[in-house]
């Protein structure tokens, strides 16, 4: 007498039956329950499933394998669902089978159920696909390839066939085998550059990375204007740490000859603003835009680009076209009344602002709209502003604070900011922002104990810190006479951030006092270079004036003082020159 549960149903339960029947030598029919499913149940099981009679033997030998597998003897479990497919003819029994028994590395068991699998579903290509993996792990090589003939002569997309088997190979101990049955494959089709691809592939997977370069290299000779392998080329030498003109250079190279290859353009973009070559990648996002109008990734940075490059009116193009796109982005807005400030157009800024309503960038708009009242109304305005918000957490609390700090320092009032920050401090007494926003005030208010006491607090919690190095370092440098000490941080936190102009302008002051007046010059012209700031300016023209250099010095001076005539520290520097 045999059981029958519900048709398309019972393979689905059959591991929920009580666990007691383990121990039996046989399964006694009476104690197989009868399941009935609800419909959402079996329409989850699919409407292909086999029509298969659940026989007490049947019904044992895959307790007995799910069992084995729970105790981790994948040979018994392997075994059981091996016999399980056989009686059953059951696709999904035999699949389990071969999976288990992979897991065991019986090879000869798991083709045998993979081909019991393959037998049920002809047209499925996994069956075959674990045949042949097993037979490379086994080092059966041959029969590997015959197997993946059959496969290729089962699937028509090629392609994605050797991708898939790449990555199958790639997970393959026997990483020998893998790298010989694609060889084969290749010998076999040597003008087949999905071949080379999957090679390239597998090598780069198995570190055999000459193989990889070679690989891609001759798919790309077979298909040139392929862009998917020129983007695992340029992303195979940017991992190898390749220099830069290489990677620069085939990207170009392949532009020039598929100048629609837009995803290989963006790649490149990105990595030279990776690579701090801001104009560089602004001139691949512009090109990218002018092949597709409508990238807003594109338009977004390249927009940002010419902000960061002060290129204004190619920022705002960018930035408009792509805030038409996606009229809903605050974040767009909140670059545009950057913008504006930027050009000390703080009207149009306000506006951008205020048009800012989305509540992920609303509490960021105010406090900037806080800036363009300082700048325009004047500092109680802004503060004004400032209360009519109600910062929730911590993070808006902080940002609030500092709000107010700077509009109370652009306005010279001091003391006040101080207060502030003392205040917040007490408040919040481990939030690094406003720890180091009140030791840089106290450097400004020569209070030079609070100063280093908020720095080394800093960095006590992280010694990696470069911003606090650097101000300490310049502190004790400009306003001390502990040049050497200044001397060790400023070394330190430009080995943490050697491109940081700030940092380059501290090292040409420390080394100014130290007397090394032609490094200073050397280092004072890199952060120039690096950034058109008026403090940096003042320095380099004081180091130019005492070294002799008296019209050079005026020279700087005279550029800075066109670009930022108020600035305090240039003008301090002028009149200490009678200048």
């Amino acid at each position: 007498m045999c059981l029958s549960l519900q048709k398309r149903y019972w393979f689905s339960v059959v591991v929920g039956i009580s666990i007691g029947l383990a121990g039996c030598a046989t399964a006694p029919e009476s104690t197989a329950p009868t399941v009935q499913p609800t419909t959402s149940e079996i329409d989850a099981i699919g409407t292909e499933l086999p029509d298969v009679e659940l026989t007490s033997e049947l019904l044992y030998q895959l307790l007995l394998g799910e069992l084995a597998i729970q105790r981790e003897e994948y040979q018994t479990a392997a075994e059981a669902f091996a016999k399980a497919a056989e009686k059953s003819q059951d696709y999904r029994i035999a699949e389990r089978g071969t999976r288990v028994a992979l897991r065991a590395r019986d090879y000869d068991r798991a083709q045998q159920t993979a081909r019991i699998w393959a037998k049920l579903k002809p047209e499925d290509t996994a069956p075959l696909e674990v045949v042949a993996m097993s037979l490379v792990e086994d080092g059966r090589i041959d029969e590997a390839y015959a197997v993946v003939e059959e496969l290729l002569d089962l699937d028509s997309k090629t392609g994605n066939v050797y991708r898939r088997l790449a990555d199958l190979l790639s997970r393959q101990p026997n990483q020998s085998g893998a790298l010989e049955l694609l060889s084969r494959l290749i010998a076999q089709s040597p003008n087949d550059p999905e071949l080379y691809y999957a090679q390239a592939f597998l090598a780069d997977r198995i570190k055999e990375f000459d193989v990889v370069v070679e690989s891609i290299d001759k798919a790309l000779e077979l298909k040139p204007d392929w862009e998917e392998a020129a983007l695992a080329k340029a992303a195979h030498l940017v991992s190898r740490q390749a220099d830069k003109e290489s990677v620069v250079g085939f990207c170009k190279q392949f532009l020039e000859d598929n100048a629609q290859a837009n995803r290989l353009r963006l790649y490149l973009a990105r990595y030279l603003v990776d690579q701090g070559d801001l104009e560089g990648g602004f001139d691949e996002f512009v090109a990218l835009i002018e092949q597709d109008p409508s990238n807003t990734d594109a338009l977004y940075a390249a927009g940002l680009l010419g902000l960061q490059l002060e290129q204004f009116d190619e920022a705002e193009n960018y930035l408009k076209q792509n805030l038409k796109l996606r009229p809903n982005n605050d974040q767009i807005r909140l670059y545009l009344g950057q913008l504006e400030i930027e050009r000390e157009r703080y009207e149009q800024a306000e506006q951008w602002y205020r048009e800012v309503r989305s509540e992920g960038y609303y509490f960021e708009a105010q406090i900037a709209i806080a800036d363009v009242l300082a700048e325009t109304k004047g500092v109680d305005a802004a503060l004004e502003h400032l209360q009519t918000l109600h910062p929730g957490d911590q993070e808006a609390y902080v940002r609030w604070v500092l709000a107010q700090e700077r509009v109370l320092r652009t306005g010279k009032r001091l003391m006040e900011a101080k207060d502030m920050l003392d205040a917040a401090v007490d408040r919040y007494p481990e939030d690094t922002d406003l720890i180091y926003a009140r030791g840089l005030l106290a450097a400004q208010l020569d209070l030079l104990e609070i100063h280093e006491r908020d720095m080394r607090k800093l960095l006590v919690k992280d010694p990696t810190n470069a911003h606090a190095l650097n101000a300490l370092g310049y502190t004790l440098a400009d306003s001390t006479d502990r040049y050497e000490e200044a001397h060790t941080l400023i070394e330190q936190a430009l080995s943490i951030r050697p491109e940081d102009p700030f940092i380059l302008d501290s090292m040409g002051w420390v080394l100014y006092r130290l007397g090394n007046h032609a490094d200073a010059i050397e280092y004072l012209e890199r952060a120039l270079t690096k950034r058109e700031d008026a403090e940096i300016a003042a320095h380099l023209g004081e180091v130019l004036w005492v070294t002799g250099e008296q019209e050079r010095a005026k020279e700087v001076w005279q550029r800075a003082l066109d670009q930022h005539p108020d600035n305090d520290v240039l003008r301090d520097t002028l009149k200490k020159f009678n200048q």
